[in-house]
């Protein structure tokens, strides 16, 4: 009974501390002049190629599988580990104990070891939220990811998931070292006057945000998202990538205000401004993640942040793979697109250099490939919008077409529907 007792206490002891780690900002706390003096030297003896491993092990009672990278063709490794309160983020060439798995191999390319650079000497450890997962994924991908944060059928967020209350929106969340920097917030076109006033940019959604109009924005990295948000707004508010290199690695949240003509109780139209939520995610088809590893990470980060969507922006360019339509189609039936599809707007974007038929082309053949077409029995206006446009960068006075295109853009995004709102599933929403 002692010995029984004893183990229970402990186990407490173990869960109260790491409830601790929740409580304390969520930063890296890193030991810089350790870092740069001692471990930073130490990269050099990786190879050309890396592996992104894990072994299964057990901290505070808690079965979990223990991440890192590590070299190729050497024992040398980066993770975050350690022990009774003292965990840091290191470099050693220890052989791994016990069996190993590889499930991705990848290349030492200068931006992943500037990502080495950015963790190395981490001390504010989390099972929950900074662990050693987050870590190794993010040296692979750039992106702040734990799957067993994700997966709700883990023992680690079983364990976890309850107790963390409204901590949870910190889940898959970069700390606060590593967060994107953001944009210059430079108005784009002086001359246009209907946007959305830009008010500012969130960490995650709150219940009183509910209530505002809340657009989602889905599609290949690169396509033009961030470009299409900061056209709404009018602003340079998201930072944007080049080419296949995304700009966005996690759920990006900002917020406005936009006058919506709607009906009032004695049906007649008058504009009531409400506040309007723009959700921004990592992109598809990225070559670090799998479809199904991105999907599981942005359906979980919007059950934790909202219950109901309005609007659902489906961007892409150029030539549409098999590999974006599978990745895309995965989110169409998790946001339920056959029976919403008034409010989905395919947007084929990035026409700059293209004729008007070859913009009506581009967008005929993109809903082509993504709508199945109507069903038996099914209403003949039950379907998505659909635009092409064209935002070339550094224009600052905008053409007629840009000034058409600016309207396309807030009709098919900024239209409030008399229709049901896209409902997630509520039992696994946690909207604080």
């Amino acid at each position: 009974k002692l010995i029984l007792l004893d183990s229970l206490l402990q186990e407490m002891a173990n869960y109260e501390a790491e409830k601790h780690s929740w409580g304390v900002t969520h930063r890296l706390n890193i030991n810089s002049q350790k870092s740069e003096e001692h471990l930073w030297p130490l990269l050099d003896k990786f190879s050309s190629t890396l592996l992104l491993c894990y072994t299964n092990r057990t901290l505070y009672g808690v079965e979990y599988e223990h991440w890192f990278v590590k070299d190729k063709l050497s024992d040398w490794k980066i993770e975050f580990s350690g022990s009774n309160g003292n965990f840091h983020v290191n470099v050693d060439c220890n052989p791994v104990g016990g069996e190993m798995w590889a499930p991705q191999e990848f290349a030492m390319t200068a931006e992943v070891k500037e990502r080495m650079k950015k963790v190395l000497g981490a001390t504010n450890y989390s099972l929950a939220l900074r662990n050693c997962e987050h870590v190794a994924r993010y040296i692979q991908a750039g992106v702040w990811i734990s799957f067993q944060m994700v997966n709700p059928d883990s023992f680690m967020r079983k364990k976890f998931i309850e107790g963390l209350a409204e901590k949870t929106k910190l889940i898959n969340t970069f700390p606060d070292e590593l967060r994107p920097p953001g944009e210059s917030l430079q108005t784009i076109y002086e001359e246009i006057t209907d946007f959305v006033p830009f008010g500012g940019q969130k960490d995650a959604l709150a219940e009183k945000d509910e209530k505002g109009y809340n657009i989602l924005l889905i599609g290949p990295t690169g396509a033009g998202k961030s470009s299409i948000i900061n056209h709404l707004y009018n602003q340079k508010v998201c930072r944007i990538g080049h080419g296949a290199k995304p700009g966005t690695r996690e759920l990006h949240f900002t917020q406005g205000q936009y006058g919506f003509h709607m009906k009032n109780k004695k049906g007649k139209i008058e504009k009531k401004m409400k506040a309007v939520n723009l959700i921004d995610t990592i992109g598809l088809c990225d070559n670090m993640l799998n479809p199904e590893e991105v999907k599981s990470f942005i359906e979980e980060s919007l059950k934790i942040n909202i219950l109901n969507i309005d609007k659902v922006l489906v961007v892409c360019y150029g030539r549409i793979t098999q590999e974006h339509i599978e990745a895309i189609k995965l989110f169409l039936k998790l946001l339920k697109f056959k029976k919403y599809k008034k409010r989905f707007a395919f947007i084929y974007s990035k026409c700059d250099d293209l004729t008007e038929e070859e913009r009506k082309e581009g967008i005929e053949k993109m809903s082509e490939l993504l709508d199945d077409g109507l069903e038996e029995n099914e209403d003949e206006s039950n379907k998505p919008d659909e635009i092409a446009v064209a935002f070339p960068p550094d224009v600052t006075a905008p053409t007629i077409a840009i000034r058409q295109d600016l309207e396309n853009l807030r009709k098919v995004a900024l239209t409030d529907l008399d229709s049901k709102r896209i409902s997630l599933d509520k039992k696994f929403c946690k909207v604080m």
